[in-house]
């Protein structure tokens, strides 16, 4: 019985360095020979259990039943790169063909760029990646929730925002300060993991100051706070002043405290604190901030209103209701109010002494509704209402 195949050859890739087998299956090999080809050079690696080049890095092995026969490439290169042939010298020969791929991860050598530009400038960011296959590079913003996108300006004032930037270098225009973050320069061949570095671009604009509360009011002798936010980079220089007759800075220390909180590289809150509050404390203050973008005596000003919330009332006014009765006439002429309303106001101390009862005045009734008053209207309706039926039955 002549020997036959039972697997395909299989494809194998490595990393260069790494060690890479092909294994042939046969069956019924009796006293045939395995040999090994490299196909794209058709050179003669091995013939049954001899090796034949004078690659030192090339060994052959196969199991006890003789089954499986197996090529070993030792610390692959890449020019060990190509097909591989298992052959079985039967006449006409046999063969099956698999395919070694030597690979280089990819790695970013080299990542160039300013680390700094000035808003309203242009930047040119470069990666260097190498690999085998060669890498595909690109460009992507970190932290793309926050900041989605490469805001892409043209010269000529178009903008385009992208999610990622093809190819190894990136060039900003007309910078602005939402351009400032990290950049990602990517690599990838296709052989996982892919590979990224970070640039990070910082844009120098001057100072906007924004107040959450222009008017806050003080209660006096506690304290009262006063707030300004500030976007700037480099970090900015914040102070406050009372727009008074002195119109001088405010200096830290005893009653006026100043803080600041660096949400940020790019903000900061600044916030004054005034104890023991004195309506003296009321009035105009700016908060005032500046860096090294700022010309000589130029800041970003931000305005609080300052005044004192006015003393709660010792007195408070109570509204106590009450109801008149009168009679119902049912002579002829006007009729008279059946029920009325009448408010009584009355003004009650915190103490709980209550001062006299100032009374709205009301027209006083002739005489109160009284139980014999009463049964005379029910009498007289009872009448009506028979009077009526009476009237209906008989036009029936």
């Amino acid at each position: 019985m002549r020997p036959r195949f039972v697997d395909e050859l299989r494809n194998v890739t490595v990393e260069v360095g790494r060690d890479a087998t092909f294994t042939c299956t046969v069956s019924d090999i009796h006293g045939y020979r395995i040999g090994w080809v490299k196909a794209n050079t058709k050179a003669i690696q091995a013939i049954g259990t001899h090796v034949i080049t004078h690659n030192t890095r090339i060994s052959v092995s196969h199991d006890d039943s003789r089954r499986k026969w197996s090529l070993h490439i030792a610390d692959a290169q890449l020019d060990d790169t190509g097909p591989y042939m298992c052959q079985i010298n039967t006449d006409p020969m046999r063969s099956k063909m698999g395919f070694l791929d030597v690979i280089i991860t990819p790695d970013i050598v080299d990542i160039r760029g300013p680390s700094v530009v000035v808003e309203g400038g242009s930047a040119k960011l470069e990666c260097e990646a190498r690999g085998e296959p060669t890498p595909l590079v690109f460009w992507q913003r970190e932290n793309t929730r926050e900041k989605p996108g490469i805001i892409n300006r043209s010269r000529e004032g178009k903008m385009e925002r992208r999610s990622r930037v093809d190819g190894s270098v990136l060039r900003l225009h007309k910078i602005t300060r939402e351009d400032a973050g990290g950049y990602l320069c990517i690599a990838s061949n296709g052989h996982p993991p892919a590979i990224s570095r970070r640039l990070q671009l910082d844009v120098k604009y001057r100072p906007a100051v924004s107040v959450p509360n222009q008017h806050v009011r003080g209660v006096i002798g506690k304290t009262v706070a006063l707030q300004c936010d500030i976007d700037s980079f480099p970090r900015a220089e914040v102070s406050w002043t009372k727009r008074d007759d002195l119109y001088e800075e405010i200096v830290t220390g005893g009653r006026y405290i100043k803080e600041d909180f660096h949400i940020t590289d790019y903000k900061t809150r600044s916030v004054l604190n005034i104890y023991n509050y004195t309506k003296q404390d009321a009035g105009l203050y700016d908060c005032k901030a500046r860096n090294e973008m700022n010309l000589k005596g130029e800041t970003a000003d931000g305005v609080i209103y300052l005044n004192t919330e006015k003393e709660p009332t010792t007195e408070s006014v109570y509204t106590t209701p009450y109801f008149i009765y009168t009679d119902y006439d049912l002579s002829p002429g006007p009729s008279k109010p059946f029920l009325t309303y009448n408010p009584q106001i009355s003004t009650r101390r915190k103490s709980g002494t209550e001062s006299p009862r100032r009374v709205v005045p009301h027209p006083t009734p002739e005489r109160f509704l009284n139980s014999s008053t009463l049964s005379q209207c029910c009498g007289m309706l009872l009448i009506w209402s028979l009077s009526f039926l009476h009237l209906y039955f008989s036009m029936v």
